[in-house]
C-alpha cells in the first residue's frame, strides 16, 4: 500500500529541491564561464608590428571660447587615423620643436604632427617590455617620459618602470603597493628629489631617489583617478585629474604642491569636454612670450573619440581654483 502522506511530504520540499538545484546549475555555469574567459584572456591578442607610417588628419572640434583665472582654450581637434593601433593613448610628451610624441596602453608608441604640419604619424612597438609581445596584459605601458636621453615608461599589470636607451633597455620592478592589475603607476615627473611615481587610485605615490631607493609618499587632496602629470617650465608640476559621476567623465587640472614630506593636489580647472573624453596625456613647452603651452589628449579605450587640445597658461597670473566658464554656455 502506498504511503499517501510520505508523497505529500515530498511534493512539499521538491520545489525548494529543484530550486538548490537550479542555483547550483547557475553557479555552476558562472564558474565554467570564467574558466573559459581566463582561457580566452590566455590566448595571444597582441601582434607585434613594425615601424610604419600612418595617415592622420585633425579634425578642428568647436568647445567655445574658455578662459579664466590665468588660462585659455587655443584649439581642440578630433584626431582620426587609418590605423587602429592609434588608439588608446595614455601619455603624452614632446621630444623636439615639431612633433608630440605618445605612449598607447599595448606598448606602442605613436609620434604625431602637430595640427597643421602634416598628415601622417609614425608607429612603432617598444623595443622590449614585460613578458611576451603577442600578449596584451604584458605590454600594458600606461606613462611615459623623456630623460637623459631615454625614454621611460611603467608598464601596469607586470607594475614595473622599464629604461630604453642607445644601450638597449632595462627594467626594474616596482614595490608592491597592493595595487591591482590595472590601477599602478598612471603618470610619472622627474622632481628635485627624484623620479616620482603617481598611481591611479591611491593615496600613496612611489619616489625613486638617485640612490636608487624607493620611498612612499603621501597625495593629498585627491578628488578622482589621476590620469597624467607634466612639469612646467617653471618646474611646477600640473596633473590631470579623472572625477567620475553620475554625468559621466569630468577632466581636471590640477598643481600638485610640495606638503610637508609629501604633496597636495590643488584644483584650478574643470576642461570643456564631454561626457565620455577621458584625458590621459599631458605635455608642456615654454612660449616665446613667457607663458607656457599645454597639450592635452583624450584615451579612446576602443569606442571614444580622441581629442587633442592646446591651451595656453600664464603662468605669472598663477592659474587659481575657479571652474572655466564657456562664453556658449
Amino acid at each position: 500500500m502506498r504511503d499517501s502522506r510520505l508523497n505529500e511530504a515530498e511534493r512539499v520540499k521538491q520545489p525548494l529541491f529543484m530550486f538548490k538545484l537550479l542555483i547550483l546549475f547557475v553557479f555552476l555555469l558562472g564558474f565554467l564561464a570564467l574558466l573559459s574567459g581566463d582561457r580566452f584572456e590566455r590566448r595571444p591578442d597582441r601582434e607585434p608590428a613594425p615601424r610604419h607610417p600612418a595617415s592622420l588628419r585633425f579634425e578642428p572640434l568647436a568647445l567655445g571660447s574658455w578662459q579664466e583665472a590665468g588660462w585659455r582654450l587655443d584649439g581642440a581637434w578630433v584626431v582620426r587615423a587609418d590605423d587602429s593601433l592609434i588608439a588608446g593613448l595614455s601619455a603624452l610628451v614632446l621630444p623636439g620643436r615639431d612633433d608630440l610624441l605618445a605612449l598607447t596602453d599595448s606598448g606602442r608608441l605613436v609620434t604625431l604632427p602637430r595640427p597643421g604640419s602634416g598628415g601622417h604619424a609614425m608607429v612603432e612597438d617598444l623595443p622590449d617590455g614585460p613578458g611576451d609581445p603577442h600578449y596584451r596584459r604584458y605590454r600594458d605601458s600606461e606613462a611615459l617620459l623623456l630623460h637623459g636621453g631615454e625614454r621611460w615608461v611603467t608598464f601596469e599589470n607586470r607594475h614595473s618602470l622599464w629604461r630604453y636607451g642607445a644601450g638597449g633597455a632595462r627594467w626594474t620592478d616596482l614595490p608592491d603597493l597592493g595595487w591591482s592589475i590595472n590601477a599602478g603607476v598612471e603618470a610619472m615627473v622627474m622632481t628635485p628629489e627624484g623620479l616620482l611615481m603617481l598611481p591611479e587610485e591611491s593615496g600613496i605615490a612611489l619616489l625613486l631617489g638617485p640612490d636608487g631607493r624607493f620611498r612612499t609618499v603621501a597625495v593629498e587632496g585627491r578628488s578622482g583617478g589621476l590620469a597624467d602629470a607634466t612639469r612646467l617650465p617653471d618646474g611646477r608640476v600640473l596633473v590631470a585629474e579623472r572625477v567620475l559621476g553620475w554625468r559621466g567623465i569630468r577632466n581636471r587640472l590640477a598643481w600638485l604642491e610640495p606638503d610637508g614630506a609629501g604633496y597636495r593636489l590643488r584644483a584650478f580647472a574643470t576642461l570643456p569636454l564631454g561626457p565620455f573624453d577621458n584625458v590621459e596625456g599631458l605635455a608642456a613647452e615654454p612660449l616665446a612670450d613667457g607663458r607656457t603651452r599645454l597639450w592635452a589628449i583624450t584615451d579612446n579605450d576602443g569606442w571614444r573619440r580622441t581629442l587633442l587640445l592646446a591651451l595656453t597658461l600664464d603662468t605669472a597670473k598663477r592659474p587659481g581654483e575657479r571652474r572655466a566658464a564657456s562664453s556658449n554656455r
